[in-house]
């Protein structure tokens, strides 16, 4: 019988330090931050470093596309991005941010610890992690 996967903390998974955007920046820049780092989820964080969103290349592009069709100004990231925002501590496990991310239908979860953006977990993350566990076998 094989040996289960051990399964590491998130902080030994997550990337760090997460690209991160301000909420008073118009969605262009988050489109092309993302685009440039070549992710498509950015924390968004207030003036003193606290999580207050999440904004995703696909709500951006959604956004940009309408306000360009009808001629508007595009809007703000504080206007577009999700400000309820589902986060794990660098210390839980990495099941555990599986079980969250499958649960609410999400691909990535800031990591915060003392109320600070230290890295995200992505599934992208968890499946380099298990891909390389595999290869070790």
């Amino acid at each position: 019988m094989s040996e289960p996967c051990p399964l590491p903390p998130v902080k030994e998974v997550m990337t760090a330090p997460a690209v991160s955007i301000a909420p008073d920046l118009r969605i262009d820049v988050a489109i092309e931050t993302m685009r440039a780092n070549r992710i498509r989820r950015l924390p968004v964080l207030s003036d003193t470093d606290r999580l207050v969103g999440i904004i995703t290349i696909a709500d951006a592009l959604v956004h940009e596309a309408k306000c360009r069709a009808l001629g508007e100004p595009l809007p703000f990231i504080r206007d577009v991005m999700t400000d309820y925002v589902y986060t794990v501590d660098p210390d839980a496990g990495l099941a555990e941010a599986a079980r969250i991310m499958v649960g609410q239908h999400i691909s990535a979860l800031p990591v915060v610890e003392e109320r600070r953006v230290v890295g995200i977990v992505t599934e992208s993350d968890i499946f380099r992690f298990l891909a390389g566990w595999m290869e070790e076998r």
